[in-house]
Parts: structure tokens; sequence; C-alpha cells
């Protein structure tokens, strides 16, 4: 399958793209020969460096840098918090509280999955509620931290599944949806020459159509 793939942003040193839903950001496991964001991005680029996967049924800003030097520049944003990321989520039922903060640390099992665990990987994510939905509610969700799987985990711990989430959320009830309705709509960070960026994108067709019938 060909997808359309948008350049939000580029320069010599990073290129910010929009990743449709269905395409891998690396290849792994058995999906080894499948179509990825970073294979597609060697076939151009001399050097290329991942920062943050996205999961293949999450869409949205994900971002690579084109060199050692920048990718350096942008693991040290993400462990100080300077790099602001806010993601788009569509979750079963309301929190009680419009605002608030997951603090809650997150492992992986032998099954691969992840879970939050006492023992696990310190993992923070701020939610904000921007829209009530029938038995559902838009969330806007940043990561002040990034363990794998981070959001995803710490909505099913809160018995608010993201919806369309087959892994975390309950099978029967998420096969009805297409796709996970997650997207990273937001990027803000600097850049190794001071530069400041804001970047965002909406989400795509098909997770506005969701959206839609959740509002009736």
């Amino acid at each position: 399958m060909k997808y359309k793939i948008e350049t939000v942003y580029e320069n010599d040193d990073v290129i910010v793209l929009n990743k449709p839903c269905g395409l891998l950001s690396v290849s792994g496991g058995a999906s080894l020969n499948n179509q990825n964001l970073l294979s597609l991005l060697k076939q151009s680029l001399k050097e290329v460096y991942i920062l943050d996967r996205l999961d293949k049924d999450i869409s949205g800003l994900i971002i690579f840098a084109k060199n050692k030097k920048t990718y350096k520049h942008f693991i040290a944003l993400s462990e100080s918090g300077r790099m602001i990321k806010k993601y788009y989520a569509v979750i079963e039922g309301r929190f009680e509280k419009r605002k608030g903060e997951i603090n809650k640390p997150v492992k992986r099992g032998g099954s691969g999955r992840m879970s939050v665990h006492f023992n696990g990987k310190p993992s923070i994510t701020k939610y904000f509620t921007l829209r009530s939905l029938k038995g559902a509610a838009l969330m806007e969700l940043s990561p002040l931290t990034y363990t794998r799987h981070q959001l995803r985990v710490h909505l099913y711990y809160m018995k608010h599944p993201i919806i369309g989430d087959k892994l975390y959320g309950d099978l029967k009830k998420q096969e009805n949806y297409l796709r996970i309705m997650l997207h990273s709509a937001r990027l803000e960070f600097e850049m190794p020459d001071g530069k400041k960026l804001k970047l965002k994108k909406d989400p795509p067709k098909e997770f506005m159509d969701i959206l839609e019938t959740l509002e009736q």
C-alpha cells in the first residue's frame, strides 16, 4: 500500500513528518519486510535518526534528526522536559476532574505488553478534557516522560482506555473501531541554533469521522 506522507517541516538538521495511520515508524518483529518511515527516509537521506516512535495505528507529527549532533540535542531536550508534545485522544468514559496528572511507573512484561508496576520506569502524563462526548471524552495528553506505550498504559490503568486500542482495551469492544484514537498533534522544541519551532497538525479524516459518530 502506498501512503501519502506529508513533510511538515524540514531543514539541514531535522525533518518532521505527518505519519498516516497504518504505517510503521520502524521495522520490527513480524513486520520486518513491511514499509516503514525510517526505511523510506534512508532511501533519500545519508543519515537519519528517529527520536520517538509512533505505533502503527497512531497518526501525526513525528520527528527525525539528520545527523548525530542534532539527535543528541533532541535527546537532551527530551530528558530535560524541554521537548513538548501534545496528543489528541478519545477515551472511554470521562475523568471526574477536567485536568490532572497520572504519575505511575510503567514496566514491560514477559509478553512484551507494558503495564503499571511499582518497579517500573517513572512515567508522567498530564491530561486535559477538551470535550465531553457520548460515553467518551476528547482529551489532550502531554507526556512528560517517554516510556513505551505510556499514554495507552496510563489511560488503561485509569479505567479509561483509548478507544480503538485493541492491545490495552477490551478487544470485543475495540474491534468496532478502525484505528486507535490517538494523534500526535503538536510539537514544540528548540533547534541546535536556538531557533524555536511550534508545529501543529490536525487529526486525519478517519479520526474525525469516528469522533463525529461519538458526538451524536
